[in-house]
């Protein structure tokens, strides 16, 4: 069983992380009041980062896409970021806060929390080209107010797992939840993933994203 030690979202939406000069806190955090932060710290020398929001999304074929959110739009955003621009010197600890903007939604949300270095931002700003390999990307997970919609399933194939959310819900998706808890991922609504599994029998546990409920145990 290849257990996952950073967070997957869904089906294969990962982040590639090569900084050097700050770090984040967490690579994940789910949004359960009006107001939640988390800590950038400065590793080396002096930094500037910025900001920015995206908003992860299933298309019709069953695809994760991912969209950022237009500064134009700010009072539709579910969630305001400030500060969005951050200075930072070695050993800084700067508190980034998360607030929730208007009322929660009826439906679980996934968004993006970016952290640019400046001389990225500058040089896409070129157009060089250049994507973001450096810096972090935090996933923001906010449960919405509806009810549980549908299903999910699982099956085995040999030595593979796999899975289908077929709910309206982000569900964590726990692996052998009594050896360690580290073996999950999210699996957003209407996408399917698959896992090898050689060590035999895995028990699998289904949570709504913010761990509130469990809505399922299969043992494959």
């Amino acid at each position: 069983m290849r257990f996952f030690r950073l967070l997957v979202v869904a089906v294969v939406v990962t982040y590639s992380i090569t900084v050097s000069a700050f770090q984040v806190d967490t690579l994940s955090k789910v949004i359960v009041k009006d107001n939640e932060s988390l800590v950038v710290t400065g590793d080396t020398g002096r930094e500037y980062l910025y900001t920015s929001l995206s908003r992860v999304y299933v298309d019709s074929a069953g695809n994760i896409q991912e969209t950022l959110l237009s500064p134009d739009d700010v009072e539709n955003w579910p969630l305001i970021v400030e500060p969005g621009e951050i200075i930072l010197d070695r050993g800084d600890d700067v508190r980034v806060k998360i607030n929730r903007n208007g009322q929660q939604l009826p439906e679980d949300t996934v968004l993006g929390l970016s952290f640019i270095p400046e001389n990225v931002k500058k040089n896409e700003q070129k157009g060089s080209g250049l994507q973001m390999s450096v810096g972090y990307k935090t996933w923001l997970f906010i449960p919405g107010t509806s009810q549980l919609r549908g299903k999910v399933s699982a099956y085995r194939n040999g030595d593979k797992i796999f899975i289908s959310n077929s709910t309206n819900k982000i569900l964590r998706v726990v692996i052998n939840s009594d050896k360690n808890e580290n073996g999950f991922f999210m699996s957003l609504p209407g996408t399917k993933k698959e896992f090898d599994s050689i060590r035999g029998e895995e028990v699998i546990d289904f949570y709504l994203v913010d761990k509130s409920e469990k809505i399922k145990e299969l043992k494959l």
